[in-house]
């Protein structure tokens, strides 16, 4: 005999409960039970209980799914966090070791270059620091956003004028993509409770 079939649970007897016939049930025996003229007043405590215990499962049911809900969202903002993050980092690199053509006279490889970067920054802004799943996720997101910030301004200024110190500029955009990095390793390396 299947022992699964054979329990009765708390939710196999709410269900029962609920069922018409098990309403019917529990009326029928009411009625047997008290055929006396205060009948009716024993249906509505019947039909008071009934529609409260609905209610509960209800509520039950909407808080579940509301739970359910906000993990499936958190694990979809964690995951492009950590994939925005990683993008920033292998965008602040090419930016450091492309030092070279973003000062020099090849104005479409200095466009793409800087293309590439400001689309990167663009996903960053997308992002809001409130909405991330974990608190600790703030500050690394912030130091790689404000470094990519601080890198296309340098680089832009090096592109547009050359009117920068450059051993400054290859210093800041160094510097920039280390703690890119770093702050992209400590966000991956995080995970959802």
């Amino acid at each position: 005999m299947n022992t699964d079939s054979a329990k009765f649970t708390n939710k196999r007897l709410v269900l029962w409960l609920l069922s018409p016939l098990g309403v019917l049930l529990v009326v029928g025996g009411a009625v047997l039970a008290f055929m006396q003229k205060d009948a009716p007043a024993w249906f509505q405590v019947i039909g008071s209980l009934a529609a409260v215990i609905t209610a509960l499962v209800v509520a039950n049911k909407q808080a579940r799914d509301t739970a359910q809900a906000r993990r499936s969202k958190d694990e979809v903002v964690f995951r492009l966090v950590c994939g925005v993050a990683e993008r920033a980092a292998a965008v602040s690199s090419l930016l450091f070791q492309n030092f070279d053509t973003i000062q020099s006279n090849d104005k479409a490889a200095r466009v793409e270059i800087m293309t590439t970067v400001e689309e990167q920054l663009l996903a960053m802004r997308g992002i809001n620091p409130v909405d991330l799943p974990l608190p600790d996720m703030v500050e690394p997101f912030l130091v790689i956003r404000g470094a990519l910030e601080q890198s296309v301004v340098m680089a832009r200024l090096l592109s547009d004028t050359g009117m920068i110190d450059r051993l400054r500029c290859a210093t800041t955009l160094s510097m920039n993509s280390q703690a890119i990095h770093q702050a992209a390793r400590k966000l991956s390396g995080m995970r959802l409770a």
